[in-house]
C-alpha cells in the first residue's frame, strides 16, 4: 500500500506544475513555473492554508536541470537547502527559478516570487 501511495504523489506531481523557459545566458538559467492551484495536494498540505510542499519545489528545480541537459537528473548531494518563504497557490500561482549549472555540475538555484526569494539550494547533480 505504501508503494501505491508513494507512486500515486510522485505521478500527481506532473500536474502540479507546468514549466516555461524564460531564458539562458552561458550557465545561468530562468524559467517560469506555473501552479495548478487546484491540484489535490493543496488540500492536505494544508487545508485551511495551503503552501507549496518543499519536496516539490526540488522537484521543479530538478525538472528545470533535466530540461537543460535533456536527461533526468537527481541530487548526489544537496550542500544547502534553505525555504525562506511560503508559496500560498492562492495568492501566488506562479514562481521564478534561476540556476546556473557547472561543468563541475554543480547546482545554484533560487525559486523567487518577484524579488522575494522563497528557496535556495545547492546540489552536486548526477545525470
Amino acid at each position: 500500500m505504501r508503494v501505491l501511495k508513494y507512486y500515486y504523489f510522485m505521478h500527481t506531481l506532473d500536474t502540479l506544475f507546468e514549466l516555461e523557459t524564460l531564458h539562458k545566458h552561458e550557465n545561468e538559467y530562468h524559467f517560469r513555473c506555473r501552479l495548478n492551484t487546484e491540484h489535490d495536494i493543496f488540500s492536505g498540505h494544508f487545508p485551511e492554508m495551503p503552501i507549496v510542499p518543499g519536496v516539490c519545489l526540488l522537484h521543479a528545480v530538478k525538472l528545470a536541470v533535466s530540461q537543460v541537459v535533456d536527461n533526468d537528473v537527481s541530487f548526489l548531494k544537496i550542500r544547502e537547502c534553505k525555504f525562506l518563504s511560503a508559496i500560498n497557490p492562492t495568492e501566488n500561482s506562479e514562481f521564478e527559478i534561476e540556476f546556473t549549472l557547472d561543468s563541475e555540475k554543480a547546482v545554484k538555484a533560487g525559486i523567487f516570487i518577484g524579488k522575494t526569494q522563497c528557496m535556495k539550494l545547492k546540489a552536486t547533480a548526477d545525470f
